[in-house]
């Protein structure tokens, strides 16, 4: 009977970088593939569990989250016995994942107007007004820092700093040229630029930096095995079905494939020291 459905609990902290349609469907994937019910938490306030609040997987509150490769990171470094990394992330298309693995990357984007100012490369930014998201996103601030710093550069390198909130944020502050140049997630421009004024048109990739690491799909440890290899396989298998690949297919997601804590140690860990260059930081 459908009130012996088991319900899973999803959480989204990805929003708005990835539009929150993608996580509905999701949840319509899983409520088909594992004749189950969903819910989704949609927090855009944070790239992971909330830190003044009481922890959501502790308090046995979520059964499945989304949330950023930073926000793992940081869970990780406090050993939250409560959360477990599901060994499936999705790939998305870019131009720079040609061999379609997992992980994702940084675009430096400016505006159109500044290569009529002859600025081709990263370095020819100096001075210039920088947009990004938060200090701890590894997209938005911590590889732009870590790549200045291998060119011999430190944070002096900014002109002024604003702080968008968000990867959408940060774009539009560029095509509205509050900012000269920004750094977003790769998936961002993917999805969103068909909202922007004009198509977003303005908007120019100058460098793409990365790979960086996966995004980290974690689930409660309290949620019983079966049903971890039950979703894990339901989103590898997604490929095999015409109608759901290409329903994803229009959020940018080739498909799912098989992920593990070792993405998240050795180079894409030292990103963590590069914060050691504090930005003077003026807010929005």
């Amino acid at each position: 009977m459908a009130q012996n459905k088991q319900e899973i609990r999803i959480a989204t902290y990805m929003c708005p970088t990835h539009p929150v349609q993608l996580y509905e469907l999701i949840m319509e994937l899983l409520e088909d593939a594992l004749g189950c019910y969903t819910t989704l938490q949609y927090e855009s306030r944070s790239p992971g569990p909330l830190p003044d609040r009481p922890d959501p997987f502790s308090t046995n509150t979520i059964d499945l989250a989304f949330i950023t490769a930073a926000a793992y990171m940081k869970l990780g470094a406090k050993r939250n016995d409560y959360i477990e990394l599901l060994p499936v992330t999705p790939v998305f298309a870019h131009q720079m994942n040609v061999e379609n693995k997992p992980g994702y990357f940084s675009d430096i984007i400016i505006h159109s107007d500044k290569k009529a100012h002859n600025v081709n490369t990263l370095l020819d930014l100096r001075g210039c007004t920088f947009a990004y998201s938060d200090e701890e996103s590894l997209s938005g601030s911590k590889l732009v820092l870590k790549t200045l710093k291998e060119k011999g550069e430190n944070a002096s390198f900014f002109g002024s700093l604003l702080k968008s909130g968000s990867h959408l944020s940060s774009a539009q502050m560029v095509l509205s040229r509050q900012a000269d140049w920004a750094a977003v997630d790769s998936t961002t421009l993917l999805n969103s630029k068909k909202f922007m004024y004009d198509g977003g048109k303005d908007i120019i990739t100058l460098e793409t930096l990365g790979r960086l690491p996966p995004y980290p799909i974690i689930v409660n440890s309290k949620l019983n095995a079966e049903t971890k290899k039950a979703i894990t396989n339901a989103l590898l298998n997604l490929p095999l079905t015409s109608k759901w690949k290409n329903k994803f297919a229009k959020f940018g997601v080739i498909k799912f494939a098989a992920n593990s804590d070792v993405a998240y140690d050795g180079p894409a860990a030292q990103m963590w020291a590069i914060q050691n260059e504090k930005l003077n930081v003026r807010y929005y």
